[in-house]
């Protein structure tokens, strides 16, 4: 099952964000760390420095529980056509992740939930390194808007720029400035680029690597989930191809999945989602939403429209996980949910119980939450071919909830990067 705890809360959010289900309820799994779980929201948060008046007066939260819509009221043929997904025909070598998306990944997800660092390196760029550059780049010769950046992080294998913009990067060391020609895709999403030939002038500031780790670091940050280093590097590639797969036939899915019309009830369920983890955040810090947003340098209004853009984003999604559970015959069969449920007592440290579960969630939230692993079932067994019968759009991956915490949004960041996040089991 996915889980989305410790998010930051200023994600980006991409095309598709599924459930959030149990995020609501903060809980902490049973078991040794995730490989690839996000950092603590308790780390750097916004609005709580010296410089910032708090308050300790009592603060309300929101209820995301009385605005989960109830399942069974949902025609989603009413709110979206999938006419096009029985059709779908997607290659086999476009789920196969690279060998410098994992490399990344896996150094990512040790610095992240282990904290394991970066160390400069005076080498030339490998895959799987993190470096820090400078850009400008360059249509015939004019610069564009999000074209140019300063210190900014860029790991080689993430996907987190246009195709090209990394390969252009391996090999060279820091301190070189080069020209870096790429070509931006005939889909890009800012129509203004796409297909457009440009010109980078890059400068490497910086090439960092993960620090070498040994079995006995490894078993003790990871409570003797893994007793080596090679456990963990095994068992964390196999789960990041996995997501990745996944990730990139959800994308493929949702780019054929055409909206009638919104459903405004599945966009106030995301909204209040949101909303009642900011307040769990506040009321931790004793301060209130309007501090902490400010202290985020964004303002209430652009907040909660920020909400409901990426609410849209939510209820497409849950309207087609639900549409496909339901056309492929992946009904919850008796006695399903019970079992679920106690699964996920059994999996966290705060629920001691399946009433203190149902208390924190929504009947329907939690048999969605069982729709939502039947739908990764489907995915995981989903039939790729080797060549497709015609020329398809192509979809980039997406993530499966909100991506790296700190990415500029440029107009040269890619549309893939895949969620690669591990979950316990």
């Amino acid at each position: 099952m996915k889980k989305y705890f410790g998010k930051k809360l200023m994600t980006k959010t991409c095309a598709a964000v599924v459930a959030v289900g149990l995020l609501m309820t903060g809980c902490a799994p049973k078991r040794g760390g995730d490989a690839t779980t996000a950092a603590d929201t308790t780390a750097d948060v916004p609005g709580t420095s010296s410089d910032v008046e708090s308050t300790t007066a009592e603060y309300v939260p929101a209820d995301p529980k009385s605005a989960v819509i109830d399942l069974a009221s949902i025609d989603v043929n009413d709110y979206i056509d999938m006419s096009k997904v029985k059709g779908l025909q997607i290659k086999t070598s476009d789920v196969i992740a690279s060998d410098a998306f994992i490399k990344y990944n896996i150094a990512a997800a040790l610095a992240s939930n282990y904290g394991f660092s970066w160390e400069t390196v005076d080498r030339a760029v490998e895959p799987g390194d993190l470096v820090i550059i400078d850009y400008k780049g360059t249509i015939n010769g004019i610069l564009f808007n999000g074209g140019t950046a300063e210190d900014a992080e860029l790991g080689i294998g993430s996907g987190k720029f246009i195709p090209g913009f990394e390969d252009g990067i391996i090999g060279k060391k820091a301190g070189v400035e080069f020209d870096l020609p790429v070509t931006f895709p005939e889909d890009y999403h800012e129509p203004n680029y796409a297909g457009k030939e440009a010109i980078f002038k890059v400068t490497i500031k910086k090439v960092q690597k993960m620090q070498d780790v040994t079995d006995e670091q490894i078993k003790e940050k990871s409570k003797d989930k893994y007793t080596t280093y090679k456990a963990f590097y095994d068992a964390t590639s196999e789960e990041i191809k996995q997501n990745y797969h996944d990730s990139i036939i959800l994308g493929r899915i949702m780019s054929v999945i055409e909206e009638k019309k919104q459903h405004e009830g599945l966009i106030n369920e995301y909204v209040q989602q949101q909303l009642y983890n900011v307040d769990r955040i506040c009321m931790n810090y004793g301060i209130d939403r309007v501090t902490y947003l400010n202290g985020a340098g964004i303002t209430v209004d652009e907040f909660e429209s920020m909400l409901k853009e990426n609410g849209q984003a939510y209820s497409k999604q849950k309207l087609t996980i639900l549409g496909i559970c339901r056309q492929e015959g992946l009904d919850i069969k008796e006695g399903e949910l019970d079992a679920f449920k106690q699964k996920l007592v059994d999996q966290y440290d705060e629920l001691t119980s399946v009433d203190q579960l149902a208390d924190l969630m929504a009947e329907d939230e939690l048999e969605y939450q069982l729709y939502y692993d039947k739908f990764l079932e489907y995915l995981k067994n989903y039939k790729t071919v080797d060549k497709v019968d015609e020329v398809e759009t192509t979809a980039e991956p997406v993530a499966t909830t909100e991506a790296a915490d700190d990415e500029p949004t440029t107009a040269i960041a890619s549309e893939a990067e895949a969620d690669t996040t591990v979950e316990a089991e």
